[in-house]
């Protein structure tokens, strides 16, 4: 039986690259798209790579310590 830790880091894992993928992504087209290259798009593009440097953390440190 897996412990509680262990559920959580399962759950945590699929979330986390989930949120990897789909930031990374948006911070990668938000610098080729010329209507985003405003103040708008800035502010986008620093909250995306922001929210992915969290999500690749959780991803790959987080919920490893939690599965192990």
């Amino acid at each position: 039986m897996l412990a509680d830790e262990q559920i959580a880091g399962l759950i945590i894992l699929p979330l986390a690259f989930l949120g990897v993928l789909a930031n990374w992504t948006v911070a990668l087209l938000i610098r080729k798209l010329p209507s985003l290259k405003n103040s708008f798009g800035r502010l986008t593009a620093s909250q995306s790579i922001g929210d992915a440097v969290h999500c690749t953390v959780f991803a790959f440190a987080v919920a490893p310590m939690f599965i192990l």
